[in-house]
């Protein structure tokens, strides 16, 4: 049985990529299911985010660099906020950018490689802005694609190009591949953001995903506890919202016979600390 691989890529930056990637990781894991979150973006805010260490991306030594060599094992860790696995990144990935063919290779590695409890069921991999190598590869192994947008002008820049690199250039040759647009970080009192939001919900019906996520800055709340957004939120309908599109995104994702309910996972003892490092050190890291 092969693992669901769910990407989140977008060509404009901004949108809250990596955020949501951790999120469809934690609610992964917090289901039960064996999770792997693969960071391919050189800038490594998920590596980041996973482990509270801003330059542990410094380095190639142990990280998905090592997907593109056969010989090598995949260096999995675990988070030790989220307990979910990943595969970090490292800021020279852009080595790896001159070639297709290797990098679809490399990333079809993560359909095979075991947890040491079996196979994944769950693959979520997080790509860098740029459109490039390592977002098209991750698309020629993937179930589903999500991209995130905002409802602005910028935010929205880039989405027809990802829409028409989906259809016409990825399904000919991964037909298997989904495309969803998630809008997000919507202020509710702008009244262009909601018209934008609704105006895409109109003109993509097919592709936009039913519950647009408002901008909030308790996300950080439930990240630093180790929890996602749900679990945090004091708005009983962004509360619905935020679980209801991870919930949806995992459809169709098989687990173990034996699976039961999901795991808990306990907020770290040096959280504070952790979201102190990610404050002072980086600034804005939720992108």
């Amino acid at each position: 049985m092969e693992p669901k691989c769910v990407v989140f890529a977008n060509q404009k930056g901004g949108v809250g990529k990596t955020t949501l990637a951790v999120h469809m990781a934690i609610h992964a894991h917090n289901m039960g299911f064996r999770t792997l979150l693969v960071d391919l973006d050189q800038q490594g805010s998920s590596t980041f985010l996973l482990t509270g260490d801003a330059d542990r991306h410094q380095t190639e030594a142990g990280t998905a660099l090592d997907l593109w060599y056969p010989n090598r094992k995949v260096p999995v860790q675990v988070s030790p906020i989220f307990g979910f696995d990943f595969l970090q990144a490292s800021a020279a990935l852009d080595a790896v950018d001159d070639d297709l063919d290797p990098a679809i290779r490399a990333l079809r590695r993560l359909l095979v490689v075991d947890s040491g409890q079996g196979p994944y069921h769950v693959v979520v991999v997080d790509c860098p802005p740029a459109p490039g190598v390592r977002q098209m590869a991750p698309l020629m192994v993937a179930d589903r694609l999500v991209v995130p947008v905002t409802p602005d002008a910028l935010g929205t820049q880039g989405l027809a190009s990802m829409i028409q690199l989906g259809l016409t250039q990825v399904r000919p040759v991964n037909p298997k591949l989904e495309l969803r647009v998630l809008i997000n970080r919507l202020k509710a009192n702008s009244p262009k953001n909601r018209a934008i939001a609704q105006n895409l919900h109109d003109q993509l019906p097919e592709f936009v995903l039913p519950d647009d996520l408002y901008e909030r800055e308790d996300v950080r709340t439930g990240l630093r506890l180790g929890k996602p957004y749900w679990e945090v939120c004091r708005d009983a309908g962004q509360q619905d919202a935020w679980y209801q599109t991870f919930d949806g995104l995992l459809e169709g994702v098989e687990g173990d016979e034996a699976q039961t309910q999901g795991v808990e996972v306990d907020a770290p003892d040096n959280a504070d600390e952790i979201l102190a490092q990610q404050e002072a050190r980086r600034g804005e890291v939720m992108s």
